[in-house]
């Protein structure tokens, strides 16, 4: 899992999501919490203590791992119970495969370099000298 390709993706997914403070908080929380246990695929934390390190309400954390999971950012499953604890799981970003949206046509680029020579066709030596 590469780091730097989970904070690349969750800024990508945040143009679209439009985070909160909270949510990204939780969210880097997580990701600090799965680097320090070494990448385990999944991480337990009581939701009491997460919320008090995140600095929210359980409430807040509830909703804004929902959100996180709707986003497919992580997933979790709830603890069940007094000493039950919350399991989560960060997900690694799905390699979308798109052809590029424009089409590049290699003769039109000759073409247009071509016309932009600043005089070469004429005979004239640029040397970018403002006396040329």
């Amino acid at each position: 899992m590469n780091l730097f390709e989970l904070l690349n993706h969750f800024w990508r997914v945040d143009e679209q999501k439009n985070f909160t403070g909270n949510e990204t908080r939780l969210y880097f929380f997580l990701i600090h919490l799965a680097n320090r246990s070494f990448w385990a695929k999944w991480i337990e934390f009581a939701d009491k203590r997460m919320a008090a390190n995140v600095n929210i309400s359980l409430q807040v954390l509830k909703s804004a791992r929902e959100r996180l999971k709707d986003a497919e950012l992580l997933n979790y499953i709830p603890g069940g119970g007094y000493r039950v604890k919350t399991k989560y799981q960060i997900l690694t970003p799905k390699p979308k495969l798109k052809s590029s949206p424009y089409y590049i046509n290699n003769k039109t680029i000759d073409k247009n370099l071509k016309m932009n020579s600043n005089g070469k066709k004429k005979g004239f030596v640029h040397t970018g000298s403002d006396f040329d």
